[in-house]
This record gives C-alpha cells, sequence and structure tokens, in this order.
C-alpha cells in the first residue's frame, strides 16, 4: 500500500514538471514580468550631459530582458543627482552623477532590485 501511494506521488511530480515545462516553451519564459505590463520608466530631470561629471560603468549580473534594464535603470535613476543607462548585451550600467559617486549606494541600490553588481570596470 505504502508503494502504491509513493509511486501516485511521484506520477503526480512528474506530472507537473512536465506541465510546468511546456508551459514555459509555450507561454515565454516569464523572466521578471515579460508578460505583464512594463514598469513605467523613472526620468531623470535633468538631461543635461555636462551637469554629469562623474561617469561610473559597473557590471551587473542577472539581466536578462528590457525588464531587467528598466529595473536596474528604475533604481538608479531615484538617487538624487544619477542618471543610468543599462547596455543589455554588455551586461553593464553606466552611471553619471553630478557628485562623486558613492559606489556603496550604487551596489545597493542594483542588490535591492534584485541584481547582482559587478566589478567597476572604469571610474571618471
Amino acid at each position: 500500500m505504502a508503494n502504491i501511494i509513493i509511486v501516485l506521488i511521484l506520477v503526480a511530480l512528474v506530472g507537473y514538471g512536465i506541465y510546468s515545462y511546456v508551459h514555459h516553451l509555450t507561454r515565454g519564459g516569464g523572466c521578471c514580468g515579460e508578460r505583464d505590463a512594463a514598469a513605467k520608466k523613472v526620468k531623470v530631470e535633468d538631461h543635461n550631459k555636462a551637469h554629469y561629471p562623474h561617469t561610473l560603468v559597473m557590471g551587473v549580473d542577472g539581466m536578462t530582458c528590457q525588464n531587467c534594464q528598466r529595473h536596474v535603470e528604475n533604481a538608479l535613476n531615484v538617487m538624487p543627482g544619477t542618471w543610468a543607462a543599462v547596455d543589455l548585451a554588455a551586461q553593464n550600467v553606466t552611471i553619471l552623477t553630478k557628485d562623486e559617486a558613492d559606489e556603496d549606494a550604487i551596489r545597493q541600490a542594483i542588490r535591492d532590485a534584485g541584481y547582482l553588481p559587478l566589478r567597476t570596470t572604469s571610474k571618471v
């Protein structure tokens, strides 16, 4: 009797696994809500790049789609005096700041958005 119950549980788990896999293939991967409406983009108030003398380029791990790009940019663009632009292909973010960049705060904002900040590749 116990063997029959175990077999039924295993069949149910395998069935659910197959269903989930087929659902994933036919309806999309579900990357950070790509099927949902995109989050509204946070725009910086000052669009004059001359007002942002400091530049920081940092690698970011875990970004896979435009929604990921928007999440990282939004997390940084809400910081005062900061303007961020993600290069999804290069897996990095270029951050322009009006004052000296606070790398710790930037790294924490990226973590809070659900991504892993990597090393800083350039700092001007």
